[in-house]
């Protein structure tokens, strides 16, 4: 499991690409491959056939919100348009992943006045690679990005 500061939601729906970018966040990622087809062999229990494999990762996002910016958050995320995460790995290198929401952050009590942290979940499965994307290409306005997680 790694644990990776900063990262970037980016939401690709039709009317356009918005991004909601939390530079204290932090993102524990784990990688794990798995098999399309597991079976045991017919005479020797211990010895199992695995085929089709693909690469399951799961993203835990954690950051530190003000209510206003966990209400920004929940409407990102459930808007219409296909999901990615942009963070920057230890090699300095940016990667961009396509991920589905595992699970929605819960909104504690305190969150209604104080600050708190705020838990999602997200993975991605793919074959071989991701399928990165370069949105670096896209011209990005003022307008298209919020800022969460500045306290």
């Amino acid at each position: 499991m790694a644990i990776i500061k900063g990262f970037k939601l980016i939401r690709w729906a039709d009317q356009g690409i918005y991004y909601l970018n939390c530079p204290n966040g932090q993102i524990e990622y784990s990688p794990s491959q798995k098999y399309r087809i597991e079976k045991k062999n017919a005479y020797d229990h211990t010895i199992i056939h695995r085929r089709e494999a693909y690469w399951e990762d799961s993203f835990d996002l954690e950051a530190v919100l003000e209510p206003s910016e966990y209400y920004s958050l929940m409407s990102f995320l459930l808007s219409p348009g296909r999901l990615y995460l942009e963070y920057t790995a230890y090699n300095s290198i940016n990667s961009q992943i396509p991920v589905t929401i595992a699970q929605l952050p819960k909104c504690p009590d305190d969150l209604h006045e104080y600050p708190t942290k705020v838990k999602i979940s997200l993975e991605s499965r793919y074959i071989g690679s991701p399928g990165y994307i370069d949105f670096g290409i896209i011209i990005i306005t003022d307008f298209d990005e919020t800022v969460i997680g500045q306290t």
